[in-house]
């Protein structure tokens, strides 16, 4: 269409120099397309862009990289792993979560490139969901994403606190050599700083954020091969292949003995670590 007004316009111009000025034009749109599809399907979809695209791909992921946290979420849950299923729930859950966040994280791309609002997770709630439906499923769809966030940040942040209150208490010359042990209310005291210290990062400028966010995720990258090469090495016992691959833990303290049921709650480990990769689509 743009095309044909111009030709309109410019009956009267030379057949060349208006051949050479269409293509000099077409090819600046197509440019523009390629270069930012995303703004492109805002104008469809009615939306006028407000924020800045400033996050390169590499940011983006590290974002989600540094939510799902591999150290951190294999480190809260361990226990339940160990206790839950042993080897064998912690080796092949990894498979079986993997696989479903795979199927969830391929769906969420496809609405995001269908719907590519920023926070668009109640939009595409609306859009899915029909006229009838469609403000219920964005009103639960708000509260249980808001209320899961509250949950996630202060679970991760009391975790840190907690960790404090060890390394000072090793540092000090641990239980038996009278170190301190920081009470309840410092370690609440400890989180009530570090959610501030994290408020205060948040409110920083999103290029500033692309760089922790690329930072962390570097540093996950690097934590995660340094264990896997570390902990086998000063290990002065390594467990067996058929141990690893084929020892079911069925002892626990609560007394539960149903082995599906066992392996389910050995999956939380996995599922808990790989949970976060929506910020990508958040973002």
């Amino acid at each position: 269409r743009l095309l044909l007004k111009q030709e309109e316009r410019e009956d009267s111009s030379d057949s060349m120099g208006f051949q050479d000025d269409v293509s000099d034009r077409n090819v600046t749109l197509h440019d523009i397309a390629v270069a930012d599809s995303g703004h492109a399907r805002l104008n469809q979809l009615g939306y006028k862009q407000e924020l800045n695209r400033d996050l390169s791909v590499l940011s983006n992921f590290a974002f989600s990289f540094s939510i799902i946290s591999i150290l951190t979420g294999i480190t809260t849950l361990y226990t339940t792993g160990l206790t839950f299923g042993g080897p064998v729930t912690m080796v092949y859950g990894w498979l079986i979560a993997g696989c479903f966040t795979l199927f969830v994280g391929l769906s969420m791309a496809e609405i995001c490139s269908s719907y590519p609002t920023s926070g668009g997770l109640y939009y595409w709630s609306a859009m899915l969901a029909g006229k009838e439906w469609g403000p219920f499923a964005s009103w639960i769809t708000g509260w249980f994403n808001i209320v899961g966030q509250w949950a996630v940040t202060t679970s991760i942040d009391f975790s840190l606190a907690q960790l404090l209150q060890v390394i000072i208490l090793l540092s000090t010359g641990g239980n038996n050599g009278g170190g301190y042990n920081a009470s309840k209310y410092v370690v609440i005291c400890f989180h009530g700083g570090i959610l501030l210290s994290h408020a205060i990062l948040n409110s920083l400028p999103i290029t500033w954020l692309s760089f922790v966010g690329t930072l962390s995720a570097a540093w996950n990258v690097l934590g995660v091969f340094v264990l896997m090469i570390l902990i086998p090495a000063v290990a002065p016992k390594k467990a067996s292949a058929k141990f690893i691959f084929e020892h079911f833990n069925t002892d626990n303290e609560v007394r539960i003995h149903s082995k599906p049921y066992i392996f389910v709650l050995g999956l939380l480990m996995s599922q808990y670590t790989l949970s976060g990769y929506d910020a990508s689509a958040h973002m």
